[in-house]
Formats: C-alpha cells, sequence, structure tokens
C-alpha cells in the first residue's frame, strides 16, 4: 500500500492530488513528505521538502513557461482571422463557409477536447506527460500539414480535427496552477491568460507580415518551427509541486485502479450558474475577433486595418487579463464579470455598432479586449468554490466547462453567418443599417449581458 502523509496542509486543492487525500493530509511546504512502502517487512522513505505556494523560483518558472504555452497554443487559434481572409479571398474564393467551418472547429473543438481531458487526467495523472507530448506532436504535425492542403476542406481536417488535440500539451498547465498558487491564484490565472492575449496580438501580425515576405507555405512552416521549438522547451519546465501517488506494478502487486470521481457536485445550482456564464458569453467572445477583418473592409479602408483591430484587442486584453485576475482575488467573482459583462455588451452596441469610422472601431477593441476577452482568468474563484475539499474536481470542473465554451464557440460559427444574412435593420443608423452586420451586433451585445447576469447571481462565499 502507497500513502502520501504530511503533519498539516497550507495549499489549495490540486487536481493531481489522490482522491483520498484530506486537506489535513496534503503537504506543505514547510514539511516533508513521507512515503510509506508496506511490502511484508516495512519499511519507509522520506521525499525530499515540497516547494512554496505563491513564491520561489520554481511557482515562477511554471507559471512563466506555462503562459508561454499559452500564448502559442491558443494564439494561433486567436489569430486564424488572417489566415481565414487569405484562404477565402486568394486561395479558395467562394469557399468562404468552408473556410469558416474550418477555423471554428480549430477553436471550438480545442475547446470541447478538455472535456474529455479533464476527467482523463484527474483519473490517471501519472501519465500527464506523455498526454503533453502527444499534444505537442499533434499541434506541430496540423501546422505542417496546413502548409501543404490544395483544397478547403483539407483544412478542416489539418486545421479543423488535428490541431485541437493540442489541447493535451495545454490542459494539464491550467490544473496545475492549482498546486502552484493559493493566495495569488487570481494574479496567477490573470497573468497565464494574458499568453494567449498576447499570442493573439502578435500572430496575427507575423503572419501578416509573413505572407508578404515568404508567401503562405513558409509562412505555415514557420509558425510549425515556433510551436515545436518554443512549446518543447517551456515543456522542461512545467512540474507538479505535489508527487502523484506511485501507480502500477511494485515488487509483485497489482496495479491500482483509477481515481474514482464523485458527480454529486452536478447538484450544486452554482454548477448550472457557472455554466450559464460560460455558454452564453462563449457565443459571442470570438465573434469580433473572426469578423472584425472583413467588417473593416465592408465600412470601406480604415487606419487601423481589420487585422490591427484585431490585433488590438488582443494587445487590450493582456491588460485585461491582469486586471481581472487582480479583482476576483479581492471582489466576489460573480460581481466582477457582471460588470466586465455589461460594459462589453455596451460597446459591442454602441461603439462597433455605430463604428463606421476607425476611432469608434479602435475604442470598441480596447474596451472589448480588456473587459470580454479576460473573463476566462476568473473561472478559477468558481472552481474553488464548487469543488471545496474535492481534490478531483477542479480538473474536472474546468474541462466541463471548457467543453461547454467550445460546443458554444463551435455553435457561434454558422449562427453568426446565418445572422449576416439578415437584412431586417437595413437604414437603420451606423453600422446597423449601413452593412449586413446589425443582426450579428444586437446578438454579440446580447449574450454577452446575458452571459454577466448568470454570473451575477453566483454565491458570493
Amino acid at each position: 500500500m502507497t500513502g502520501v502523509l504530511g503533519k498539516s496542509a497550507d495549499t489549495a486543492p490540486g487536481p493531481s492530488l489522490p482522491a483520498s487525500a484530506t486537506p489535513s493530509q496534503a503537504p506543505t511546504a514547510a514539511n516533508s513528505v513521507i512515503e510509506l512502502n508496506v511490502d511484508g517487512e516495512g519499511e519507509e522513505r522520506e521525499l525530499p521538502t515540497l516547494a512554496p505556494t505563491d513564491r520561489g523560483r520554481d511557482a515562477w518558472l511554471f507559471l512563466a513557461s506555462a503562459t508561454v504555452i499559452e500564448s502559442i497554443v491558443w494564439g494561433l487559434p486567436y489569430s486564424v482571422g488572417v489566415l481565414h481572409a487569405y484562404w477565402s479571398g486568394t486561395m479558395f474564393p467562394g469557399q468562404e463557409s468552408v473556410v469558416t467551418l474550418a477555423a471554428t472547429l480549430q477553436n471550438g473543438l480545442l475547446f470541447v477536447a478538455s472535456g474529455f481531458l479533464g476527467p482523463l487526467y484527474a483519473a490517471y495523472p501519472q501519465y500527464t506527460r506523455h498526454f503533453q507530448l502527444f499534444g505537442l506532436l499533434c499541434g506541430t504535425v496540423s501546422l505542417l500539414s496546413t502548409a501543404f492542403v490544395s483544397k478547403s476542406w483539407h483544412l478542416i481536417v489539418t486545421l479543423g480535427l488535428i490541431y485541437p488535440l493540442s489541447a493535451s500539451l495545454y490542459f494539464p498547465c491550467l490544473t496545475l496552477l492549482y498546486e502552484w498558487f493559493n493566495a495569488r491564484r487570481g494574479l496567477a490565472n490573470g497573468i497565464m491568460f494574458s499568453g494567449a492575449a498576447a499570442g493573439g496580438t502578435f500572430f496575427p501580425l507575423l503572419g501578416q507580415a509573413l505572407l508578404k515576405g515568404v508567401g503562405y507555405k513558409g509562412t505555415m512552416l514557420t509558425l510549425a518551427g515556433i510551436f515545436a521549438v518554443v512549446d518543447a522547451v517551456a515543456l522542461v519546465f512545467i512540474k507538479r509541486r505535489i508527487p502523484v501517488a506511485q501507480r502500477g506494478v511494485q515488487r509483485g502487486r497489482r496495479a491500482r485502479p483509477a481515481i474514482k470521481i464523485d458527480y454529486g457536485f452536478m447538484r450544486r445550482p452554482a454548477v448550472y450558474l457557472f455554466s450559464g456564464f460560460v455558454v452564453f458569453t462563449s457565443l459571442a467572445n470570438f465573434i469580433p475577433s473572426l469578423w472584425m477583418p472583413t467588417f473593416a473592409e465592408v465600412v470601406g479602408p480604415t487606419y487601423p486595418s481589420g487585422t490591427s483591430l484585431v490585433a488590438i484587442m488582443y494587445g487590450a486584453s493582456v491588460v485585461g487579463n491582469l486586471i481581472t485576475g487582480y479583482l476576483t482575488d479581492r471582489f466576489p467573482v460573480g460581481f466582477v464579470l457582471l460588470g466586465s459583462s455589461t460594459i462589453s455588451a455596451v460597446a459591442c452596441w454602441v461603439l462597433w455598432g455605430l463604428g463606421t469610422n476607425h476611432g469608434l472601431l479602435v475604442a470598441f477593441s480596447v474596451v472589448w479586449g480588456i473587459t470580454a476577452l479576460c473573463t476566462g482568468c476568473a473561472w478559477s474563484k468558481m472552481v474553488v468554490y464548487i469543488s471545496k475539499d474535492d481534490l478531483t474536481l477542479p480538473g474536472l470542473l474546468l474541462g466541463v466547462q471548457t467543453a461547454l465554451r467550445g460546443a458554444a464557440n463551435f455553435a457561434s460559427g454558422p449562427l453568426s453567418t446565418a445572422l449576416l444574412k439578415s437584412s431586417a435593420l437595413r437604414g437603420a443608423a451606423g453600422a446597423y443599417g449601413a452593412t449586413n452586420y446589425g443582426a450579428l451586433l444586437l446578438f454579440t451585445g446580447a449574450m454577452t449581458f446575458i452571459g454577466g447576469m448568470s454570473a451575477g447571481l453566483f454565491p458570493r462565499k
């Protein structure tokens, strides 16, 4: 029998602890971990002292590396608008629906894949590194193969179906953060999520420059190289703080079964308020970044360009994630998200809705980036409230909610395409009447506001 014993606990629940451990059994930075092996004779072995939470070299190296992985795995899909415009306008004209489907699948299935990974990592935490290497391989192969596509449906396979498997590289970073950060968890989440924002700012500009400089094939090969090399280096520093209880056959003993997960948390109302917030806001969150480059062309030449407006959104969300993470460490998470969603909904209706000039579009991009694109870093507070002392739930909850986000994101692609065909607001003020985006603008703001209302009802204690 193998167990992990300690004298006291100062750590927050983490998905990689054994299910049998209780908060009072979790090891701390102040004492050593004792691993007991009973095999007839009996022996005990003292393992090294655990690294401290919220501080120290190992914690900050983990956070920096996780942020780098986040910036690449998520930054590439968030900047797909540049490639979307090139595919639909240059490579596959007249096939915008197929290209849009591929782009939507890339983003949406990247989230949905996490729905399967959450329970998998919770049950088999000892295989985390294997899963991450698999994700690194899939992301690299996806980008390499996309360089050689010759038909629009090839994109559905390479980017839409293969790239989302790279979620297995990223997802452990999200769950292991619960081991490394406790009092500063909101801020740590804000820093890590700002990586996606930084990637969403950097990769559109890089992609646009590469397309002009080295052409399409050179662009995709360069992106594949960045994905493979930089993520591989960062992965070296993604480590656990709390050792996983050893599994497998030892000295003739049978392997222990996977950790059993208690799904009783599904009866808690807070789970459904959390889910409502995720689903409604995710129906809207990615619409501006997907359609802004095309919208900018419809309303006429703008400066900055549509691509630059997307970069501004993600640039602003770097700051927004830090602010949101900081605020959720100090105020009720529901209050923070309600305020953020209300501001972003009004910005959509007013600034984008009337945005037929560059000033309003820049203002919208900044506000949307600071608010709507930064809500994910607040999830940790909701997860901790729901999971309480159940050490297997954080990874599972994050997986379920990320899958819901992906499903809603996937639905937003066909919905937005259908809404663009509506001319109900033709003749109205601003962009509502001057373009065919009126119904889409109303929908985006409404979903964001309804999601904020759901978060506003989340329990405060």
